[in-house]
Order: structure tokens, then sequence, then C-alpha cells
């Protein structure tokens, strides 16, 4: 039958069949999160979205090579004989060079030429070469909007380069406080084991004193009660281990399809780690902005809405460019007699051009005041939600860790009192000086004792985990895997 059951889920889940054995430790954990994870690449998918932005925008001052080649032919009627605007044939090329740049000046190096063909000229030919410029005069003068949108790219690169580095660090955290609360339920579980054994113990003996007379019926049954409740607590503790290790799967799929267990810890060298750290945060007596990014974050975010501001002040302008081109040309019948009289007897031509467009309404103010507004509370808002983290994670996680360690303190004392308690009542009991409930009272006490403490060691870990994924820089040893 087992040999069935093996058969049947090597054909539905092979992977699973074959799924390698992990122990799950913090140096693997250290090695699974340098692997590629959803969240991982949605981290990295942010960062590289304001990066884009900043290279789309200084693409547009690249140089480029802009071509353009046209070939006309018709064969419409003359109306008369002086009817001489009717093109039979044309072509045209022109090649030019442009250079946009940063200081509201754009350039442009031109060759080009054409040849047309009408009712009383044939291949009449004009080759060219041209140099333009083209000014703004007014919104982009010497370059200022276009510098300052360039600048706050260049920040808001910064920026994500600090906030990437940040959400990976608090996607680290998600995954240990998960590995510790693994850690913990272990501990628990270790704890329920041992329980059990001494409730199967003394459901033997309540037999035994069955047996002999020295005990009825309801004694077995209350230690048989306490017995399947141990049971109880401890498929509890493998359901809070699945559930676990189900989130952890979710944060890392690679861990997906294969056989996870924990691996070896020592907890005792943990808490003296992380006792040693709770003593490095309370000697800060104000919060270490050294071993934070935000502060930087914040400041960046700072200079982005001032650039933006300036940029957003001048929406409603008026567009107003000056364009000049200075060129010179050949004339000739075909393109060879124009391009030789080009270069031996080029003829100078000149144009300027003045483009002014002002924007007429209330549209455009509406527009410019809403894009304002927005980008206020953009930038605040989170510039405020970085401040807030700063501030009251190191003066929150002081007084949390405070009061943690004084909790754990009178548990180590209620527990210790507790353990010598029931030890005398054991003995008591086996003199039949006290009664079977009081007993397994103590008992129970002394279990809820021991896992409000594992409860309260988790909570400062996690506590220390959440402090370190602001303050990211804190020199801890329990503060990197």
């Amino acid at each position: 039958m087992k040999n069935c059951i093996l058969l049947i889920l090597f054909v539905i889940f092979p992977s699973v069949v074959n799924a390698e054995m992990i122990y799950l430790t913090e140096p693997h954990l250290k090695r699974f999160l340098q692997q590629h994870s959803p969240s991982v690449e949605q981290i990295e998918a942010s960062f590289l979205a304001v990066q884009n932005e900043s290279l789309t925008l200084k693409d547009k001052l690249t140089l480029r090579l802009d071509a353009k080649g046209q070939l006309y032919h018709s064969k419409e009627k003359l109306l008369n004989n002086f009817d001489g605007g009717v093109i039979s044939n044309s072509t045209l090329y022109s090649v030019k060079l442009v250079k946009p740049t940063r200081y509201g000046l754009d350039m442009e190096l031109q060759v080009f030429g054409n040849k047309t063909s009408n009712a009383f000229v044939n291949d009449a030919t004009t080759s060219g070469a041209a140099f333009g410029l083209s000014i703004d005069l007014f919104k982009d003068f010497l370059g200022r909007q276009t510098n300052r949108s360039i600048k706050r790219s260049d920040l808001a690169v910064e920026r994500a380069m600090l906030e990437k580095k940040s959400r990976l660090k608090t996607f680290e955290s998600n995954v240990r406080k998960i590995y510790w609360s693994v850690v913990a339920n272990n501990e628990k579980k270790k704890l329920v084991h041992a329980l059990i054994q001494t409730a199967e113990k003394q459901y033997q003996e309540a037999l035994l004193k069955q047996k002999s007379g020295a005990a009825d019926q309801a004694v077995v049954s209350r230690f048989h009660s306490v017995l399947t409740s141990r049971k109880a607590d401890l498929y509890s503790l493998e359901y809070r281990e699945v559930e676990l290790l189900k989130g952890m799967k979710e944060l890392l799929p690679q861990l997906n399809y294969q056989n996870v267990k924990l691996g070896r810890y020592n907890t005792k060298e943990t808490i003296r780690e992380v006792m040693s750290c709770t003593e490095t945060i309370s000697s800060y007596k104000a919060s270490p902005f050294e071993n934070t990014v935000y502060d930087e974050i914040v400041d960046l975010l700072n200079q982005e809405e001032t650039l933006e501001t300036k940029v957003l002040s001048s929406y409603n302008a008026p567009d107003i460019k000056l364009n000049g081109q200075i060129s010179t040309i050949g004339r000739g019948f075909g393109y060879n007699q124009s391009q030789d009289d080009l270069f031996n007897n080029g003829q100078p031509r000149s144009q300027v051009e003045l483009n002014v467009s002002i924007p007429i309404g209330s549209s455009k103010t509406k527009s410019k005041k809403s894009a304002q507004l927005y980008q206020k509370k953009l930038y605040q808002s989170k510039a405020q939600a970085n401040l807030a983290k700063i501030d009251a994670y190191h003066n929150q996680t002081t007084q949390l860790v405070h009061i943690l360690k004084g909790v754990i303190m009178n548990q180590v004392q209620t527990k210790r009192a507790l353990k010598q308690s029931h030890a005398e009542n054991r003995l008591k009991y086996k003199q039949a000086r006290i009664g079977l409930e009081e007993l397994i009272s103590e008992q129970e006490a002394l279990l809820q004792a021991e896992l409000a403490e594992i409860d309260t060691n988790l909570a400062i870990v996690h506590t220390l985990i959440d402090y370190f994924s602001i303050y990211m820089e804190t020199p801890c040893k329990f503060n990197s895997l």
C-alpha cells in the first residue's frame, strides 16, 4: 500500500517526491536572498523605472542624424501655355546633424538638394549646405528649465538608489522575522514534546495505580486528558510551522517544491547578540542619522520639490523661440552642375524666424495650480513618512526594548519560582499531600510561563529587526546575516 501511494505521488507530483531537503539557517537565508525573487525583481523594477525616466530625458540632448529623401512624378494637364505651376517631376534629399543642448540652444548642420521640372524648366536644381540655430528666449532661456529638469532627474535616481537599498533591507527583515518565528515555534515544540513525555509517564503511572486500586478511573481520565491536550498543542505548533514556512516560500519562491526543515541554531548565542544590540541602541541619546539613509532620502526629496516647483512655475509661460539659418547654395541643371556651382561659386542665403506662442484663457493656469498642488502633496507626504520612521523607530524601539527586557527579567524569576514549586508539589502529590488538580494546575502555569518567555524573546528579536530595516547601518553583529 505504501509503495502504491509513493507511486501515485511520483506520477502526480514528481518534483515533490524528488525534492531536495533544505535545512534552513541564517547563512542559507543570505544565499536565498541573493537569488532573484518576485519581491526583489519588483524593487529592481521600481529603481529602473526612475533611472529610465532620467535617461530618456537626457536622450533628448544626444546628437542625432536626420535624413529625408523624396521622389515626385505627376502627369497633370496644363490649363494653358502659361501654366508653369504644375511640377511634373521632382526629387529632393536632406541630411542633417542636430544637436540639442541643455542651454536652450539647438544647433543644426544640413546638406540638401532638390531638383524640379515644370512646363518651362527641366531639372532646375539647387544644392546647398546650411547651419542653423534655435534659441529659446523666454521659458528655457539659457537652459534654465532643461537644467532644472536634468538635475531633478539625477536627484530622483540618487534617491531611488537609496530607496532600493532600504526596500531590500526591509525585504530581508521580513524574511528574517519569519525565520526567527520558526525558531521560536520550534522551541515551543521542544517544550511541548518534553511535557508530552511527562504526561505519558504520568498517565502510565495512573494506569498502574488503577490496577493496584490506588487510583480510580477519574484520575486516569484526568491524566489522559492532559496527555491528549499536550498532543493537541503539538499539532497546533506543527500547523503554525507549516504556515510560517508557507509565508517564507511566498517571499522566496525558490524554496517551492523543496522539503524545508529548520537547521541548527544557537539560541544562547543569539540572545547574547540581541542583548548586545539593545545596549548599542540604548547608548544613542538621539536618533543616529549616521546609521540610516532615510534622512538622505528626505533631503533629496526636498531638493527635488524645490526644482520641480521652479520647473512648474513656467508651465503657462509663453514660448518664444528665435530661429536662424545661414546657407550656401549652388544652382544648375542637374545635381552635378548645382554642386559644381556650390563649390566654385556658392551664393549666400540667410533667414531669421521668430515664433511666439502665448496661451490664452485660464485652462493652463488651472493645470499649473493643480500640478503644483499635486507635486507638493506628493513630495511632502513622502518626506513626512520618512521622517516619521526616523524618529519613531529609534525613540519607540528604545522604550519597547527597555519594557521587554523588564518583562523577561520578571518572566525568568516567575519561571524559576514555578519550577521550584512544581518540583516540590510533584513530591507532595506522590506523598498524597496535595490533589491531582493542584499538580496539573502547577504544570499548566509553568508551561504558560515558559511559552510567554519564548514569545517575549521573539518580540525583542522582531523589534530589533524592524529597527534595523530603518537604521540599517547599526554596528551590531545581529544586524547582518
